[in-house]
């Protein structure tokens, strides 16, 4: 829903310039009437340069791009001849400098008492805060000291507008916007005046305000109004619902369009429905779920509160693009139920993911029954790819086939690629470490990123570590293929290794992973060789998180058993592992901060039956318990807890709190601190600041580095 934006009204006016058809050649610009915006900056925004072929019509289009820079409140162009030459001439007049800014209609939040300020809290629409709607100004340069740039502040208004419909509250409009020395803004929260509803036909009045449930005399909140549709829609009396405001004195009217479902034309005697075409659930289930029949004459509305539970019914079951079609057959009326069967798939916005490759990720088959579930799946699944910064799935029903077809929009983040050398002090090698890393992901826009990495330690006996991974989405039956080959050395240990990894779908949000890998092993100091290690790991994973790199909603879990030996020489052991993580979004509104937040607690258990030491789990580091030191174990339970804020798109601080135990031998180790985090161009990084319970007590913090989300 938008609000009225009222922008400031840039006029350009024009001299009489229709003498001057004929192109020549520019001579100069000339700019009169700038005072603080150079005369450099206004030619060069003109796109005119000596010698340029110059007429009338150019000269207008230059004076439009002057325009559009938005510090001019008056842009006037004029030409004239000069020794066959044209001298184009550029009168503006500009905005004023902003000495202060008043804003008007905005709230002030509550203060006082803790009660008064819960009070507000849980009875009052959340409001943006004047400093939220200040700083949202400065960051379009609308600010003390600058000139009035026409065109940021509006993008500045249109922002705040924005944040207002964040904040649930969507009867919001900007009123008087005054320039000048004192820039006025007006906000206007706009109370609900009433319902209004159109489009009924059989349907009464009262049965569909019933279920609108929108408060009269406050201002409008989306949630509310959201409710209400979905209300109305689960009554199954309706095709299409749709609220538009409407201004009123003082207030908004909300406008209820609702197109009636039309399943019996004229009233008649009915004996009973049949239902036909039932094939996404159960037949019996369906139509034991069918209403009684008045006796004597039917009309539509009665027809529609019979069907009304199997509406219900299919709704519940996640499939939401039902729709009826009825037909008078002797004293049966056939409805003809068509469950939501997709058609065509269609991709827009990407510009370099291939289109299969989005149509293969995506995992909707054409012919198969629409479901919410589904649909939810698909959306995460393109979200997890880490290429897109927005997936929106638009399904839309095509009555002449009586298929519903999907448009899938996408928004692809601008880098997907980078590399970069960073230093870094690391406590295991107790000196400064060189790293250097490649990655590119969606290589040529087919869905498959690569990444190379090289660490070495610049002390006498540091060590070198590499890894070199490859990752592909859009393969047939399989929804990933994993490899990486790798170099670790750690506590006088040499590895060579590999592993690969295929993920097959189970179902929705469901996914079966098998992996096999085989690693070599060398003392560091001598040479020796150690025991190798063939290994197969098999798990199942349920994933229904709403974004990969912030999630604020949904679970994340993992259960998988190892085996190692038994099929090939070497470490002959059974391990398994637990993880559950859940996530609840959190909006923060304080003076101090204000934006997304998320609760985030991960459960883990692993345990193992004949584990070589050098297989065993660590219990304290930066993957269980930060800051603490790691202990080699075979086996624990550990609980991590994070509050998480996200400072902007791919950066985010959390404040953790993480307690471990060990299950074989009585140990026990917490910890707690606070953690930034990077998600920049494919590369994640974590710095860590931590207090744990197993050293001396200090002000001064472990500090710890992580090239891994740690859940």
């Amino acid at each position: 829903m938008r609000g009225f934006l009222v922008i400031l009204a840039v006029v350009v006016c024009w001299t009489a310039l229709g003498w001057a058809q004929e192109s020549l050649p520019l001579l100069r610009v000339d700019v009169v009437g700038n005072d603080r915006i150079s005369q450099r900056e206004i030619i060069a925004a003109t796109g005119l340069t000596e010698g340029d072929p110059v007429d009338a019509s150019r000269l207008r289009r230059a004076a439009q791009s002057v325009e559009q820079m938005g510090y001019f409140a008056r842009v006037v162009p004029d030409m004239s001849v000069q020794d066959n030459h044209i001298v184009a001439r550029i009168t503006v007049v500009e905005y004023p400098v902003i000495e202060r800014i008043t804003l008007v209609g905005v709230p002030e939040v509550a203060t006082g008492t803790l009660w008064a300020v819960l009070r507000s809290w849980l009875t009052e629409p959340p409001r943006v805060p004047e400093s939220r709607i200040r700083s949202i100004l400065r960051d379009h340069d609308v600010r003390p000291g600058n000139v009035l740039n026409a065109v940021q502040l509006r993008k500045a208004l249109e922002k705040i507008l924005e944040t207002y419909q964040e904040r649930d509250v969507v009867t919001v409009q900007i009123g008087q916007v005054i320039p000048g020395e004192e820039l006025i803004i007006e906000i206007q929260e706009l109370p609900v005046l009433g319902n209004r509803v159109s489009g009924l036909v059989t349907v009464p009045e009262e049965e569909a305000l019933r279920h609108i449930e929108v408060p009269v005399g406050e201002v409008g909140r989306r949630s509310q109004i959201q409710a209400s549709l979905v209300a109305l829609m689960r009554l199954g009396y309706f095709d299409k619902v749709d609220v538009l405001p409407e201004q009123g004195d003082a207030g908004v009217w909300l406008h209820w369009k609702l197109e009636e479902r039309s399943i019996l034309g004229e009233p008649t005697v009915l004996a009973g429905i049949e239902l036909l075409g039932v094939e996404a659930l159960p037949h019996e289930r369906v139509t034991g779920r069918l209403g009684d029949l008045p006796d004597g004459q039917v009309g539509n509305f009665e027809v529609l509160q019979a069907l009304a539970p199997v509406y219900d019914y299919y709704r519940r079951e996640g499939y939401f693009m039902v729709t009826m079609v009825g037909e008078v057959v002797g004293d049966l009326l056939q409805v003809q139920v068509h469950e939501g069967r997709l058609g065509d798939t269609s991709v827009e916005g990407n510009t370099r993911t291939a289109d299969q490759v989005v149509l293969r990720v995506l995992g909707l088959q054409e012919g198969e029954f629409l479901t919410e579930a589904r649909l939810a799946q698909a959306q995460q699944g393109l979200m997890a790819l880490g290429y897109f910064s927005d997936v929106q799935l638009e399904p839309k029903w095509d009555d002449e086939d009586n298929l519903v077809n999907l448009k899938v929009r996408v928004k692809e983040l601008d880098r997907l690629g980078h590399i970069r050398g960073a230093m870094s002090y690391s406590p295991q090698e107790k000196g400064i470490v060189g790293n250097v890393e490649y990655a590119q992901k969606n290589i040529l826009g087919t869905a498959q990123d690569v990444s190379l990495s090289l660490a070495r330690g610049l002390s006498e006996t540091g060590s070198t570590t590499w890894s070199l991974g490859y990752t592909g989405y859009a393969f047939p039956v399989f929804n990933m293929v994993k490899g990486d080959l790798y170099r670790r050395e750690s506590a006088g240990r040499l590895t060579f290794g590999g592993e690969g990894t295929l993920s097959y779908p189970l179902a929705p949000y469901w996914s079966l992973r098998t992996t096999v890998l085989t690693e070599r092993s060398w003392t560091v100091q001598d040479m020796d060789s150690l025991q190798p290690r063939t290994a197969i790991r098999v798990g199942v994973t349920y994933s229904d998180r709403d974004s990969p790199m912030f999630p604020r909603r949904g679970h994340h879990m993992t259960l998988s058993v190892e085996k190692a030996g038994t099929f090939a020489p070497g470490a002959e052991y059974l391990s398994m592992r637990a993880d559950l993580a859940r996530y609840w979004p959190v909006d923060v509104d304080t003076w101090v901060w204000e934006g997304r937040a998320a609760l985030a607690q991960r459960v883990l258990v692993r345990g193992g039956w004949d584990l070589p030491s050098g297989f065993q789990f660590a219990l304290g580091g930066v993957d269980s318990v930060r800051g603490a030191q790691g202990t080699t174990v075979s086996g624990m339970a550990l609980v991590n807890t994070e509050l998480r804020f996200e400072l902007a798109q791919g950066f985010a601080v959390a404040a953790f709190w993480d307690v471990g135990t060990a299950l074989t031998k009585p140990m026990a180790v917490s910890s707690m601190g606070a953690e930034l985090s990077a998600h920049i161009a494919g590369m994640f990084v974590r710095l860590i600041m931590a207090w744990p319970d197993d050293r001396d007590p200090s002000w001064v913090p472990v500090f710890e580095f992580a090239m891994s989300p740690m859940f």
